[in-house]
């Protein structure tokens, strides 16, 4: 079967420094060409190439502009022509409500389906950390998702929370829909990962028990609650590091680092610094994707204190390598997934409840220690790629075949 995937327009596929959308894409397209199927997949760097991955797995690189405001038109009419103009592909595959409009044109000339995974829906806009920039796109980009969610022939997405969030504002529309949970690499996130690099890399003592947390260093992520609770423990244990990994700029970085830090890490890094914690407290910013199970390996657990994720990949990835964790129990449904014993689901994201739970885990690490290595051989053996992609070639056969 040919199939394309068409990733956002954010950055490119796979990402150097992260990104959950684009990770998907590419680790789904290298599931379904494992399978033996030829997969095209299309993304932007700001360059014209084409590179092959493997024989039955390319990367086509579309070079738009960078400007926010009008990258996504640019890259729109370049992917509608890009699809016109190549062999015709039996199945389209979008990732990211932005490039929707010229697959599905493109799906209507060509008289093939698509297909279209929901990663957002933005059904944290009623969360308090949403931004004003964020308010005033809002409408727009829900414009854009009710266009995406009518039009397309099949929807996926990671979980029951996400589903409902989309039926609440698009009713009868159930059928549509297909729950396929994100896959993890497990070739390179198993407990085989050396957990010395992010000592050595820190300068972070062996005594020390390190908290970590993954992820953009953003408001609707409830960093703030996550420090407040790690000012909490640290009166209690003086053998503690806190760990942020993740983008501290205004806008997520493509390729590399930049220096153009956001307002929230600013106000983090400040309250930090006026409690005497700057000691204790590291910010990475972004790091390169291929070294974040070394990350995840070196930690004693790891907090995702944001009160909704459509996933939640940090925490898969950490409980991949046996990991424990600490997240909601809301917005994402991992505990859908994985087994309960292995980390703590909090109903309620606040500093109180999360520096309780990290306590807890803390005291009781060999305990969480041993359910770690049941939920890596759960995520080992269900969420690898080539399962999920198993998941994913049975509904471009039955769209093919109706």
């Amino acid at each position: 079967m040919k199939i394309c995937l068409i990733s956002p327009s954010l950055v490119k596929t796979p990402p150097p420094l992260g990104g959950a959308t684009e990770t998907f894409t590419f680790e789904l397209g290298l599931g379904l060409a494992e399978l033996n199927n030829e997969v095209q997949i299309i993304t932007r760097d700001g360059l014209s190439e084409k590179s092959r991955v493997k024989s039955n797995l390319t990367i086509q690189t579309l070079k738009i502009p960078r400007n926010a405001l009008i990258r996504g038109l640019v890259y729109n009419s370049k992917i509608l022509k890009n699809l016109l103009k190549q062999k015709p592909v039996h199945v389209i595959h979008t990732q990211g409500t932005a490039v929707f409009p010229s697959a599905y044109i493109a799906s209507k000339v060509l008289k093939i389906p698509i297909i279209h995974t929901e990663h957002i829906y933005y059904p944290w806009i009623s969360t308090p950390f949403i931004t004003f920039e964020k308010k005033i796109k809002v409408p727009l980009e829900l414009a854009l998702a009710k266009f995406t969610i009518n039009k397309a022939d099949k929807i996926t997405v990671a979980n029951e929370f996400l589903k409902n969030a989309i039926e609440m504002a698009n009713p009868n529309i159930s059928a549509k829909f297909e729950i396929i949970p994100q896959g993890i690499n497990s070739d390179i996130f198993n407990f085989n990962v050396d957990p010395s690099y992010i000592r050595k890399k820190y300068n972070i003592a062996n005594d020390q028990k390190i908290i970590s947390y993954v992820g953009r260093i953003a408001p609707e992520k409830n960093v703030m609650a996550l420090i407040k609770a790690f000012l909490g423990l640290r009166q209690e244990y003086n053998n503690l590091t806190l760990l942020l990994v993740g983008p501290t700029a205004r806008k997520f970085p493509t390729n590399h680092q930049t220096r153009k830090f956001s307002r929230y890490y600013k106000k983090l890094r400040d309250w930090i610094q006026k409690r005497g914690l700057i000691d204790s407290v590291i910010f990475t910013g972004a790091v390169p994707y291929k070294i974040m199970p070394n990350i995840h390996a070196g930690c004693n657990l790891i907090v995702q204190p944001s009160p909704i994720e459509t996933f939640g990949r940090a925490i898969f990835e950490a409980a991949a390598v046996g990991v424990p964790f600490v997240c909601s129990q809301g917005g994402g449904k991992i505990p859908d997934y994985l087994p309960e014993a292995s980390g703590i689901f909090i109903r309620e994201m606040t500093f109180s409840q999360i520096q309780s739970a990290i306590k807890n885990i803390l005291s009781n690490e060999a305990k969480y220690k041993n359910a770690g290595r049941t939920a890596a051989k759960i995520i080992s053996e269900r969420y690898n790629w080539v399962e999920i992609a198993k998941r994913y070639l049975k509904i471009y056969e039955s769209l093919i075949k109706n």
